[in-house]
């Protein structure tokens, strides 16, 4: 028995300043321990409850947040960028259930800390069939095209309605609220430790109650639009073959999985990160 657990940085308690994103900014170094700490105790109680197995997917910026010194003997530690499905690359069949720690909002959010969509450098705005997507829910499409529920969320409490709408059997536990983009509230380490335990036996009961489901749309082809913060990455995007220009910042495209739409969105979301870089040495 195997489980899968996705780890975002945004939509952890600790965490609400661009000061903490990245290795460069001056208190990363706080975000990576939280992060790290929190991992390291949902993967050990998932080992307790009888996996044989815990896959635990560093998923934020370059992917190497996490101190691999921390975790016990059964974890695999994915890390790096980039790679394939990028948050959920690995995930298939063999995973009983999947677990996304420490996610966020969609772009657009309003009090949505930090919120954003695979790169907010990149994208302004994504949406797959017409519905807005957030990383969870695209990622949970995906978990589902390979017949794997998910059956915790944890993060932002702006993500809970999206949760609920979209997948009513998946537990959800607010780790922070949002009072601005930059600023949030959150308990104490401690209760949320108590509550993720609770919470995790609460999860696992409704998998294994066959409640939790894996997460589709019921639909032959998947119809994804993005909307671009500049229209230069709109002149790249709408080169790639099938693409259809729909205005100055937004591109269409046709494709057969959730899976083939996150392959696409890291790829552009790459793009748009190698024009950045161009832009900035052309000045």
């Amino acid at each position: 028995m195997k489980a899968y657990v996705s780890v975002d940085l945004e939509g952890l308690p600790g965490v609400a300043s661009l000061t903490m994103l990245s290795p460069k900014s001056p208190q990363y170094g706080v975000a990576s321990r939280i992060m790290t700490k929190l991992s390291a105790i949902i993967a050990k109680e998932l080992l307790s409850k009888g996996f044989k197995e815990v896959t635990v997917a560093d998923s934020h910026g370059y992917m190497t947040n996490l101190n691999y010194l921390a975790f016990p003997r059964g974890v695999r530690l994915i890390q790096g960028y980039p790679r394939p499905i990028s948050m959920v690359t690995g995930i298939c069949s063999e995973y009983k259930a999947a677990f996304f720690i420490g996610y966020h909002c969609g772009a657009g959010t309003i009090r949505g800390i930090l919120d954003h969509t695979y790169s907010g450098r990149t994208f302004y705005r994504v949406w797959l069939n017409e519905v807005p997507v957030s990383e969870f829910l695209l990622n949970s499409l995906v978990a589902g095209e390979h017949g794997v529920p998910v059956a915790m969320v944890a993060g932002d409490s702006c993500l809970r309605s999206e949760v609920e709408r979209h997948s009513p059997w998946t537990v959800f536990v607010e780790f922070k609220q949002g009072v601005s983009r930059y600023a949030a509230v959150y308990k104490s380490m401690e209760e949320l430790i108590d509550e993720i335990k609770a919470r995790i036996n609460e999860a696992l009961s409704l998998v294994e109650e066959g409640v939790a489901k894996p997460l589709k749309f019921n639909c032959d082809k998947y119809r994804l639009r993005i909307e671009f913060r500049e229209s230069e990455i709109a002149d790249i995007a709408e080169t790639i073959s099938g693409a259809s220009r729909v205005d100055a910042y937004n591109v269409e495209y046709y494709l057969s999985t959730p899976g083939e739409a996150l392959k696409l969105i890291e790829l552009l979301a790459l793009a748009g990160s190698g024009l950045q870089y161009l832009k900035q040495l052309m000045q």
